[in-house]
């Protein structure tokens, strides 16, 4: 149902209301910052089916960049408004709701002066995701729809509550 394969997320689900351990799905990867020309940060790393993506990020020129590449900051706002829109069709799906069309877009000002050590505001303070979705779904089934998104979604979770991150130094 709209490019979800609800087979696999129904069997996904029983298999971690029976077992959650079912549902932990590791992650690593590796970037390398460039010390030539060209952007800044990059990595490659695996999909499931085998093939691999890469990334670049490079900051705007008044952070000392060239703007060849998204910010990293972009990446983050980004992961999480496809892991929102992507949440809102998973719940869509298995509840039965065909999306003919969902657009997203992600809002937020980002104050760059702690990046230059010279305040301690928080870089962002708010992000707004909007959905245009249009469905064969009522208003108050596309707010149930909203409000399993916002309750499900692990982007949403990770931007809403604290999370324990530990830097480290190897080499």
């Amino acid at each position: 149902m709209h490019n979800l394969n609800t087979e696999a997320l129904q069997a996904t689900i029983d298999a971690a209301q029976a077992d959650p351990g079912a549902a932990t799905q590791p992650v690593r990867f590796d970037g390398e910052w460039n010390t030539g020309e060209g952007p800044q940060f990059s990595t490659s790393f695996p999909l499931p089916n085998g093939e691999t993506v890469s990334f670049s990020a490079d900051f705007p020129p008044p952070m000392g960049g060239t703007g060849s590449a998204p910010g990293p900051l972009h990446y983050c706002f980004w992961g999480g408004l496809a892991c929102y829109a992507m949440s809102f069709a998973q719940e869509a799906a298995l509840k039965g709701i065909e999306i003919r069309s969902l657009k997203a877009r992600v809002e937020t000002e980002m104050d760059m002066t702690r990046a230059l050590g010279v305040s301690e505001t928080p870089p962002v303070e708010q992000i707004d995701w909007y959905l245009d979705v249009d469905a064969d779904a009522t208003p108050e089934q596309l707010a149930e729809l909203k409000k399993g998104a916002d309750d499900h979604c692990p982007g949403a979770y990770c931007i809403r509550n604290p999370i324990d991150l530990q830097t480290h130094l190897e080499g």
